[in-house]
């Protein structure tokens, strides 16, 4: 085997090797979670939508909203590095939509993207794109794109220039080789419309402060440098300095920099092997380019060009086997995964890319070994090699496995603390705080009190709550036992109450409970007896007050079966879904806009429906409501991986006089009256 023939086989096996070194990477900041998922069906809306996202945001250019079916919109922000939070205070039925827009801190690229999930809707789910699907570039990516081709096209020319003419200087000297490196100002001019359109669409192009917060992260300063040193490579070219290889390896570092290589962790990593595969690209593919600028006397088979391919060969060998070694390595750390190379547009281009360099060997096997060069050929494959690298830096890529379990953690509904099998659990507000008291064994004397803390912005700002039990006035601390978790032992008996203050800044607040008979007997009997009433109705209206801890919004609901419903929120707009149209009113006098809805309206259909089956259920009292005996019971539902405690007061007849639901975020309080009493909805008139 000859030696170039093994230095060949090594690179390929090389390339092979790497391909099993695992390193975590995302480019562009995706959204890989979300909380609820895309085309959840959820008996109560959230108190709060969450985002997670698989690199770093930009917090001043990231944001997402929320379209209500009223058409209300709510409003998000960052609230971690890698989370926007979207608080709502609403419960209307219907679709509501999640539009989000992401600028990653680490390599500025902008993302948008959208999806759905539904409230209070029966039937099966609509067919919906995942939330986390990797989209395809846009337009203006794909602009951008084509002139930093040209930019990574001229510096890359720069440095094959720049080895031919040091190649050109070793004795005997080539004196008819004179590179002109007039590509600097090509590098440059491509370097400034790069720089602008990526800050205007990364920014928004809204104003100044806009471009500013885009520019105030790694990847801004790393295109601000390349400016600079392009610069700097251009104002060399014209003085004559010694230093244009420093100007001109610097900003291929920072091109880099600026690329998707910032997203891979650690950065330095990710950042150092990009610089690596360009520096070697310079050598081997711009030497190429370089080399097909020429114009040799005699020709390429003169002694002169023989001279200067001999000379090239060995540093071109080497830089290709840098250049495969490193490709093979980015890949790995850009795709995640071999199913990515044939599954998403971002490995297709790299198969493309890879299917350039394919064809590049046997053209340059024959410079090399048969001494018949053909580099105008291959010159011209070159660019399109570095067309492909360009085109890539304006596709997403798949977020990696590792990422993307990490997203789905932080996005899921955290549940230690959460009640076990058989305990006596109840929930309650303490401001904008989220808390479940459970009690085991539940009966007189000595219990363990564990207790479930989630603010509304998450369970990263759970853990530093800390939160107190008191006993009829005795104070006692609660230990954490998890993020969202504290516990600690009580001695309690029938009638105690129970306050469990929790300190979380301006947010802080007491949530309180009064003890049943203990053992409170079981409620399933009641629940059963409750599913048979309330389904057997055919009309009712509903009165309810919803609080987020810091809004509070009062609703009224009408409905009459099969599929006619009406709402109106804090006494302003209406709302009239009958079947699978949905008619809404934004004021009174305003005029009616008609839509259609995601799934036909199903009378009569209740918010507990949607979390069964409920468990942990108690009875824990008497009451009188309105002049109407009830029996409270107390149960916990937790189907869809969202925490939610219900206290019904149950008539005589199994009929829900009211219900009261606690989630995070979430407090609400539904009162039932006008059962089986028809209600006129009709479509408005025009």
């Amino acid at each position: 085997m000859t030696t170039g023939v093994r230095r060949l086989a090594a690179a390929v096996i090389a390339t092979f090797v790497v391909l099993a070194v695992p390193v975590a990477a995302s480019a562009h900041a995706l959204l890989s979670a979300s909380s609820p998922p895309a085309g959840a069906r959820l008996g109560t809306a959230p108190g709060v939508v969450s985002l997670e996202f698989d690199q770093q945001l930009n917090a001043t250019l990231s944001s997402a909203t929320v379209l209500d079916p009223t058409g209300h919109v709510w409003s998000g922000q960052v609230d971690s590095p890698q989370e926007i939070r979207i608080p709502m205070a609403t419960n209307a039925p219907g679709a509501y939509r999640v539009n989000w827009t992401s600028v990653s801190a680490d390599d500025g690229h902008h993302v948008s993207g959208s999806f759905t999930f539904d409230v209070g809707v029966s039937g099966p789910a609509a067919p919906e794109v995942a939330a986390n699907a990797v989209p395809g570039p846009q337009p203006s990516d794909i602009a951008i794109g084509a002139v930093k081709w040209i930019e990574a096209l001229a510096l890359l020319f720069l440095a094959g220039q720049l080895l031919i003419s040091r190649l050109a200087r070793r004795p005997p000297l080539l004196e008819w080789i004179k590179p002109g490196y007039r590509a600097s100002s090509i590098a440059l001019s491509a370097g400034l419309v790069v720089v602008w359109a990526e800050a205007t669409v990364g920014s928004g192009g809204h104003s100044i402060s806009s471009y500013i917060a885009y520019f105030g992260g790694l990847s801004g300063a790393a295109l601000i440098a390349r400016l600079a040193l392009e610069a700097l490579a251009l104002i060399a070219v014209i003085q004559g300095w010694r230093t244009l290889p420093i100007w001109v390896a610097g900003a291929l570092v920072m091109l880099a920099a600026g690329g998707h290589a910032a997203g891979v962790n650690p950065a330095w990593f990710g950042i150092g092997l990009d610089a690596v595969h360009l520096l070697a690209a310079g050598l081997w593919a711009g030497g190429i380019a370089a080399l097909a600028a020429l114009r040799p006397p005699g020709g390429w088979r003169s002694l002169e060009a023989r001279i200067l391919l001999g000379r090239f060969t060995p540093v071109a060998l080497a830089a290709f086997g840098v250049t495969v070694v490193a490709g093979g390595l980015e890949a790995v750390t850009q795709l995640g995964s071999i199913q990515s190379l044939f599954g998403t547009a971002y490995g297709r281009v790299l198969l493309v890319k890879m299917a350039l360099v394919a064809v590049m060997l046997p053209l340059s096997a024959m410079a090399w070994r048969l001494k018949r060069p053909h580099v105008r050929v291959e010159a011209g494959l070159a660019a399109g090699v570095i067309a492909a690298a360009a085109l890539l830096a304006s596709f997403p890529t798949p977020p990696s496995a590792a990422a993307q379990r990490a997203a789905e953690d932080a996005a899921a509904t955290p549940t230690a603390g959460l009640p076990t099998a058989g305990e006596l659990t109840m929930a309650g507000p303490a401001g904008s705080v989220l808390v479940g008291l459970s009690l085991s064994p539940g009966t007189p004397g000595r219990n363990q009190a564990t207790v479930y803390v989630l603010p509304v912005t998450g369970s990263a700002q759970a853990r530093g709550i800390a939160a107190n039990i008191a006993v009829n006035g005795v104070f006692k601390p609660l230990l954490p036992c998890g993020d969202t978790c504290r516990r600690a032992s009580i001695d309690i008996k029938q009638g105690d109450r129970i306050w469990v203050d929790v300190l979380n800044g301006a947010q802080s607040g007491e949530a309180q409970f009064t003890l049943p008979a203990l053992p409170a007997p079981s409620g399933d009997a009641l629940l059963t007896r409750l599913d048979a009433a309330m389904n057997a109705l055919t009309a009712y209206q509903v009165s309810e007050v919803l609080n987020s801890g810091s809004v509070t919004v009062h609703s009224q609901f009408a409905s009459d079966a099969p599929d006619r419903t009406t709402w109106t929120i804090n006494s302003s707009g209406r709302t009239i879904w009958i079947g699978s149209t949905l008619y809404t009113q934004e004021a009174p006098g305003q005029p009616w806009q008609q839509q259609p809805s995601a799934s036909p309206n199903t009378v009569p259909s209740f918010v507990w429906d949607f979390f069964r089956p409920l468990t942990n259920a108690h009875v824990i009292g008497q009451q009188v409501l309105d002049g109407i005996p009830t029996t409270m019971v107390a149960s916990f539902g937790n189907s869809q991986s969202t925490p939610i405690w219900f206290m019904f007061w149950i008539d005589a007849a199994g009929r829900v006089r009211q219900v009261a639901m606690d989630a995070p975020g979430h407090f609400m309080t539904d009162t039932y009256t006008s059962y089986n009493k028809p209600v006129d909805i009709s479509a408005p008139a025009g």
